[in-house]
């Protein structure tokens, strides 16, 4: 398995066919403003190859030496083989020397229904198994509570620079008013 860049064209075939079923509609940004981030040089696109097959694919934005990581997938067909696993591992060491590397997961204690915050619980362990630690920041995002984790080592470590280096990813690619509503503690 491989991680290699991927060209914009190759972002609009992911995100027609695959990025729909892979993410609720109310989670996926336009493909415009994707492409956008991609030709400001704001986002870092990989798609993981094994051999000619596309079975896995992360977004990240950018800004300066920090990243967040933005979409991460894995076909469907290729869940659950530890695949997921060895991307994140990937990714930990592509930017082994970035200043941060931050995630976002839903917070298992916010959840509604049991459903939800079992389903939670274990993407939020799946990336602390994996190299991924909780900042013990928490944010709301479009009304979604986040629980704010790092990939690896971090520069940025106390609470006040993790939250204003998320909230600056969100001011680089959302209009100031929508910011301003949906981007809370």
């Amino acid at each position: 398995m491989r991680l290699e860049s991927l060209n914009i064209e190759q972002v609009e075939n992911i995100y027609n066919e695959r990025m729909s079923v892979d993410f609720p509609a109310d989670e996926l940004r336009p493909l415009r403003i994707i492409i956008s981030t991609i030709e400001k040089g704001m986002c870092d696109c990989y798609g993981l190859y094994d051999g000619n097959e596309l079975i896995g694919y992360a977004f990240l934005l950018k800004k300066d030496n920090s990243f967040m990581l933005d979409y991460l997938a894995i076909s469907p067909e290729h869940r659950n083989k530890g695949i997921g696993a060895k991307m994140l591992k990937m990714l930990k060491e592509h930017y082994a020397d970035a200043d941060t590397v931050l995630l976002e997961v839903e917070d298992p204690d916010k959840a509604e229904t049991d459903e939800d915050r079992d389903l939670q619980s274990r993407r939020r362990a799946f990336y602390l198994r994996n190299g991924c630690t909780d900042t013990g920041l928490r944010m709301k995002c479009f009304q979604v509570p986040f629980q704010i984790l790092v990939l690896g080592n971090s520069k940025c470590r106390d609470i006040d620079s993790l939250r204003e280096l998320y909230v600056s990813f969100y001011r680089m690619i959302l209009p100031k008013e929508v910011f301003e509503r949906n981007i809370a503690e």
